[in-house]
């Protein structure tokens, strides 16, 4: 039943979603450091490869985002075809983050397998520096929760023909053991090598979204919120370099952003500040010590919230204007998952 929903949500999102191209750690496929692990080991192996939620939030894919293509970047020899005997290469989301090393039976819950050892030899064609599809992402339909890491791994059999190097990042987890079928081995080697690849991902027009905008005066900076405004989660915004006049200041909120260059507070009293938000919702206050203050802003679990924008300024009492007010840039967000 899951595999059937997870090909139904490809299929639904077909029709709304757009493609979205991510690499990890580029999108460059001939920079970067050249491995052996694990296409180019001439014996047995088994290899983990995680990449993290975070990197994956960072580049803009969200909850129910469907992986319709996973390519790696072979970096030796100049073009061949790859292929061993017997392969088993799955994906899904990590049990336990960090994985637990030498527990390779258990890394995935309820893993999808792209490739079974009885499905025969494990076959594709490379190019050097050329993004390579890796046969049976495009039909798996992986579908993210988006909030957990997800893990590939990877076992093959000895007897490889056409083997390449490919790029390795420096930021995602991988564990490697040189044994086919591991079941309980400690890896060998593990740490930020993980295989570099480029990710297509199909998803609809629901991701939570947070940019900056505007620019502020009198040095209060609103920094973007700490985590992305996700329904059922809870946001905080940050400012910092608040003067000091007084311990406290002002978050506006309002549903829509003024456009550049903003509503001037000049005539106000506060030459070279604008306001950046409508602030047609709400205001309060928030305690500053340090120059840094915090507002946290917890979001309702509730899907017709989906796609509804707020946006923020932050001001702080100053001597600097007859209105007596610095005021920081504006952060815009885009409710979603």
């Amino acid at each position: 039943m899951p595999r059937t929903l997870a090909v139904l949500a490809a299929v639904l999102l077909a029709a709304s979603a757009s493609a979205q191209v991510i690499g990890i750690d580029d999108l460059s496929p001939s920079t970067g450091t050249s491995n052996a692990f694990p296409f180019s080991v001439t014996g047995g192996q088994t290899s983990l490869h995680v990449y993290s939620a975070a990197t994956l939030r960072s580049l803009g894919v969200c909850a129910g985002a469907v992986l319709m293509d996973l390519e790696v970047a072979p970096s030796s020899g100049t073009a061949g075809t790859y292929s061993v005997p017997q392969a088993k290469l799955e994906i899904g989301h990590l049990a336990v983050s960090p994985p637990v090393p030498g527990n390779w039976a258990g890394h995935l819950a309820s893993p999808i397998v792209v490739h079974d050892l009885t499905s025969g030899p494990y076959t594709f064609a490379w190019t050097l520096n050329t993004y390579v599809a890796l046969p049976g992402f495009s039909t798996a339909f992986f579908v993210w929760d988006g909030v957990t890491d997800i893990g590939i791994q990877y076992t093959s059999s000895s007897g490889l023909t056409g083997g390449f190097n490919a790029r390795r990042t420096a930021t995602q987890l991988r564990h490697y053991v040189a044994t086919f079928g591991a079941t309980t081995q400690p890896p060998t080697s593990n740490g930020l090598f993980a295989m570099e690849v480029r990710m297509t991902w199909l998803q609809g027009n629901a991701c939570a979204t947070r940019v900056v905008y505007g620019a502020g005066c009198g040095s209060p900076a609103l920094a973007l919120a700490s985590d992305l405004p996700v329904l059922g989660a809870t946001c905080t915004l940050t400012t910092t370099n608040v003067p000091n006049l007084v311990p406290l200041g002002i978050v506006f909120v309002g549903d829509q952003q003024v456009p550049p260059p903003g509503f001037d507070l000049g005539a106000l009293g506060a030459p070279g500040c604008a306001a950046w938000s409508t602030a047609n919702l709400a205001s309060a206050t928030f305690p500053v010590a340090g120059g840094s203050g915090t507002f946290a802003l917890p979001i309702p679990a509730n899907p017709l919230l989906v796609g509804a924008q707020l946006t923020w300024q932050t001001a702080a009492f100053t001597l600097a204007n007859p209105l007596n007010l610095a005021t920081s840039n504006g952060v815009a967000w885009t409710l979603g998952y």
